[in-house]
């Protein structure tokens, strides 16, 4: 706490405040309070404060604008997801053997069922 009272004693021993302290309400809205040599010798310093805010803000909405693109991608992956899982039932419905024979039905062709089971063919070449 002693080291705060001593930059702030040193800051007051340096500057004179007393142009600042006599402006009027009506100096301060005019404008007229930065030609004072107080604000003169913080030009820098304003227009560094001027450029980090602007910064700050653009920064702000870039960051909003890439946190809605986001959250946009992800709805569409989702969807994305949900309509591939819809697609995937319908085939698997589509393909069931029971579903099959009735599509054939319908279409009037002699196709039959077959009554043997399918025959494994082994091959005999070993593959390496």
């Amino acid at each position: 706490m002693k080291m705060f009272k001593k930059i702030t004693e040193a800051i007051r021993g340096n500057e004179d405040f007393s142009d600042i302290t006599s402006n009027s309400l009506r100096d301060i809205l005019n404008g007229n309070i930065l030609t004072t040599r107080f604000f003169q010798k913080q030009y820098v310093l304003l227009i560094m404060i001027a450029a980090l805010t602007f910064l700050y803000v653009d920064n702000r909405y870039y960051c909003e604008t890439q946190l809605a693109k986001e959250i946009d991608l992800k709805k569409k992956i989702q969807d994305a997801k949900y309509e591939s899982l819809t697609i995937s039932a319908e085939l698997m419905n589509i393909s069931r053997q029971s579903n099959v024979l009735m599509k054939v039905n319908e279409s009037g062709s002699n196709l039959v069922e077959s009554t043997t089971p399918p025959i494994v063919i082994e091959d005999s070449i070993q593959k390496k």
